[in-house]
């Protein structure tokens, strides 16, 4: 695959909501499920993708809609029942608050463990630490642990990190959300910058202006599987109809 490019084919993935006390040995043994509880449900239905590098593309839909299951899947962190999902080139994620952080460890360790696991040297991370840091704006609290962090510092954290790690594709879920007015603008202000760069931009969320600003694409889920799937102001559109929100 060309870095910067996003496949999802015939993707498909349910998840079990019944509270499961364990199967027994014997169960396991016999490979027996367990009766009872509501069924699976269907998160992604077949959904096919295919996004170019250096496209930028929101994703919006109902709660359930299967949106945060389709990054996850095209950030590998959730496996697919059937189909395929396929990233190329380095992503960079930014899905919920806190992930891949050591929760004892001040945020200056947390942008060394953070740029390792994005395959980065220390070197090169050493080399952004203070972008990253003055970003975030986080002050003298760089150095305390990040478990006394209120959401809105983790986004800092977390989004500072994201905007200055190499990425091929940068995939963003909902978390801008937590932050205050003039950092979400800092923050789209940069996402403006590194898909100038040739980034491929895949974002999630419910703010329309949001996705309306920062995509050229945008694709509409229900209920698991893709209604929409085209220019912005259509895409948004088909979605403000579709929730019944479109005004006069």
């Amino acid at each position: 695959m060309q870095p910067g490019e996003i496949v999802l084919e015939d993707a498909s993935r349910a998840f079990d909501i019944r509270g499961d006390r364990g199967r027994t040995v014997k169960e396991l043994l016999l490979g027996k499920a367990r009766a009872g509880g509501p069924p699976p449900v269907q998160a992604l239905r077949d959904v096919s993708l295919r996004i170019e590098p250096g496209e930028t593309v929101g994703i919006v839909g109902r709660n359930g809609a299967g949106k945060s299951s389709t990054l996850r899947a095209l950030a590998g962190i959730v496996p697919l029942d059937s189909g395929g999902a396929q990233c190329g080139g380095r992503v960079v994620t930014l899905l919920e608050l806190g992930a891949g952080f050591g929760r004892d460890f001040d945020g200056r360790e947390n942008i060394l463990l953070n740029g390792a696991l994005h395959g980065m040297t220390r070197a090169e991370i050493e080399e952004r630490m203070d972008a990253i840091i003055a970003f975030s704006e986080l002050g003298e609290f760089i150095g305390v642990p990040v478990k006394t962090y209120s959401s809105g510092m983790y986004v800092r954290l977390g989004f500072a990190i994201a905007a200055h790690i190499p990425a091929d594709v940068m995939l963003i879920d909902e978390v801008l959300a937590v932050g205050d007015e003039a950092f979400q603008r800092k923050c789209e202000q940069r996402i403006a910058e590194r898909v100038q760069e040739g980034v491929t931009l895949v974002l999630v969320s419910h703010d329309a202006a949001l996705v309306e600003r920062t995509c050229e694409r945008v694709v509409v889920l229900d209920g698991g599987s893709v209604a929409f799937d085209g220019p912005a102001l259509e895409g948004m559109a088909h979605y403000h109809e579709m929730m019944g929100t479109v005004t006069a």
